[in-house]
Order: structure tokens, then sequence, then C-alpha cells
């Protein structure tokens, strides 16, 4: 190792919320850690921004999450049948949040803990030896015992450290949209979700501090005219008095990645290894989540590479992977099926979207759901006799 190289126990890349709270984990841990952003921080994010109350479980209990707006009550609406389906909580169900705001803030965290932060800096080569990964960087080269990829669902790690497959993604349009203070207080009191406004997909509104956060996405693989959507649903939603909107696109990982989330002295996180909900399309609650099971790993296996990935595949398994097959099972029948899925909601609507909050609350799982005698017998019959299979 020359002079110039740095090294650490743990080279996490990738400054969002996978990445950062594995470096935060693992620092705190005792680790020497470096976190690898390729922007400047604080840097963009094209996000919805909803932080659910099951994501708050996997930060440090310390941590202090910068709220815009927190919503106790959800809507699930939709237009092409005027049904609408409302859900109250006494807690919050979901906190909105500007990813930059959010992401910088988690990765001070992880610096107050002793996480050496190299942003603007890129990985250009990812190569193991038998006691280290090295890492070339726009920076400089570094080694380290372990590598944490976290770089997000078109980052190049994956493909760098030897993943060949590719991931399955969707489309999703955001858009940043301000309003006249009439048009802001229609929408101000809940986050919104919208059926019926495209096909096999669903619209959202996500009140933030002084504007609107609206977006849409379609589960249909490739171009989906996202745009021309959007604007038709701004209209029907009745927003005419627009004062600026920005749009921004990005994809959503709805399937894990093939080939695992190990290998070697890497471990993958976030949607850098397909950790999105597939019925939602919300992704940071499973990238909190995997971040930090992946600095428990090395916590637990700091000089044995082959346990600390058996670790962590063991546990993604249990915690991540195995609820991820019945939320496709339910994404499946929700939008590739959509005569069954409109009898399924008039059947048993209200008590979908109550188990739904609860699963985005972090009460209950999806196998819990259809697992459930009670307020899901009479769609679990429906859904026996729709021979649905995982994919």
């Amino acid at each position: 190792m020359s002079a110039s190289d740095r090294a650490f126990d743990v080279a996490v890349i990738g400054g969002g919320p996978a990445g950062a709270n594995a470096a935060l984990f693992a620092a705190r841990g005792g680790l020497r850690t470096a976190l690898i952003e390729r922007e400047s921080l604080p840097r963009y994010k094209t996000c919805g921004g909803g932080v659910c109350a099951r994501a708050r479980r996997h930060l440090p209990a310390d941590f202090v999450l910068p709220i815009e707006r927190e919503f106790r009550d959800v809507e699930m609406r939709f237009l092409d049948r005027e049904q609408t389906f409302a859900v109250h909580r006494d807690a919050p169900i979901v906190s909105m949040t500007m990813r930059a705001e959010f992401d910088h803030a988690l990765v001070q965290a992880a610096q107050r803990e002793g996480v050496e932060v190299l942003a603007a800096c890129s990985v250009t080569s990812i190569e193991q030896d038998s006691e280290h990964v090295v890492l070339e960087t726009t920076s400089g080269r570094i080694r380290a015992d372990f590598v944490v990829a976290a770089d997000g669902a078109t980052g190049a790690c994956a493909r760098l450290a030897g993943w060949t497959s590719t991931l399955a993604t969707i489309p999703a349009l955001e858009a940043e949209v301000r309003v006249s203070a009439a048009e802001f207080a229609r929408f101000a009191q809940r986050a919104v979700f919208d059926f019926g406004t495209i096909d096999q997909g669903y619209a959202w509104i996500f009140p933030k501090r002084d504007h609107l956060s609206v977006g849409i996405l379609t589960m249909k693989r490739g171009s989906a005219h996202l745009r021309e959507g959007l604007g038709s649903y701004l209209w029907t939603c009745g927003l005419r008095e627009i004062t600026s909107i920005e749009h921004h696109g990005f994809v959503i990982p709805v399937a894990p990645r093939a080939g695992g989330f190990t290998r070697g002295r890497v471990l993958l996180a976030g949607d850098a290894a397909g950790f999105a909900d597939p019925l939602t399309g919300e992704g940071i609650s499973l990238a909190l989540h995997s971040g930090k099971l992946a600095a428990q790993a090395l916590l637990a296996h700091p000089r044995d590479p082959r346990r600390a990935a058996a670790h962590y595949d063991r546990c993604v398994g249990a915690e991540i992977a195995r609820d991820l097959k019945w939320a496709r099972l339910l994404a499946r029948l929700l939008y590739d099926r959509p005569k069954l899925a409109r009898r399924l909601f008039d059947h048993a609507g209200q008590s979908m979207c109550q188990g739904v909050a609860d699963v985005v609350a972090g009460q209950r799982t999806y196998g819990d759901l259809l697992a459930s005698p009670g307020n899901w017998l009479g769609a679990a019959k429906v859904l026996a006799r729709a021979t649905v299979i995982p994919r």
C-alpha cells in the first residue's frame, strides 16, 4: 500500500439513505468508515420525499429528521370511479422532507460519528484481493476491508464489483409544483394517492412546506408518456393556478437484484440491491433498513468476509426479501389485473387501505396482511380465485 493510499475498515459508496445510514451505524460501532459520494453535498435528489413511520424505525433514535410537514391522514382515491378510502392515525403516517436536506442531515450525523466524507468523488474501479477491496476513485486510491455499494438503481458500482444482472425498474416522474395560496390550501392537510389516472400505476400529491410534490408512476417498463400523464393529472385535480413547475424523472427498482446481494467483500444496499416496495414504489424505508443491516453484519464479523456476507444475506432474506415477495403478489393484483382489483376494493377496500397503512407505519408486514383471517378473509378468497403467482 503506497503512502498516498487511504485505508478504512469500511468504504460506503453513495450518500443517500442506505449509504449514509450504513456509514453512521458502522462508525458508531467503532469501524473506520469512509463515505464516498459522487456529487457535491448537499445535492438535489429526485424523490417524493415521504418518510414513512416504518422508515424512522431504522434511523438512530437521536437523529432529527428535517420535516416540512407531517400527515396523520392519507387518502387513496380511484378517480375513474369516484371511490375514496381514507385512513387516519393518531401518530404521523408519513413525514414530508426534501431529500437534499434529509440526506445531508444523515451524512452530517455520520460525520459526527467520525465518518470521513469524500464528496464530489467518483469510483472508477472496484477490485478485490485476499485481504481488501481496492477502489480507484477520482480522489485517489482507497483500500477497505469491506465495501457497501449504495449508489442507487442507476449506479455503476454493482457492475464494477462483478454483478452482471440488470435491475428491473419502472419509470416515474416527480414535479415540484408551486401554486397560489388558495390552491395550496386545498391540498395541504393530507397525502393523496390517486388511481385511475394512468394505466398500471398511480399518481400522488404530497404537500411540502410551501409547494406540492406531485408525481406519477407506472409499472409498465419503458416509455410511458409520463409528462403528458402528469399534465392531465394536474388538470383533473383542478390545479390551474400554477406559478412554477420543475419536472424530474427517475426510475424505481421493483424486484431485488438477481445474483444475490453480496460478492466477496462487497455488499449491496438500497436501490442498488433492488430494495423498493413494489406495491407503493417507496424506497426510503428499505434503503435505511438494508443500510443498517449491512453495518450490523460487518460489525458482527469485521474480519471474516464469508460470515459477514452470510449474516447479511440471512438478515436481508428474513427481514426484507421475504416480505417483498408478498408485496409483489399484491402489486401484480392491483396493477396487472385491474378488474379483479376493483372487485377486491369493492369487497374489502377500507380494510385493505387500513392494512397498507399498518405496513407503512411499520406495525405489520405484507405477509401478515395476507395471512390475517379477519379483515382479509374475503379478500383472500378473491385472491385465491385469481391464482396470482409472485414473480
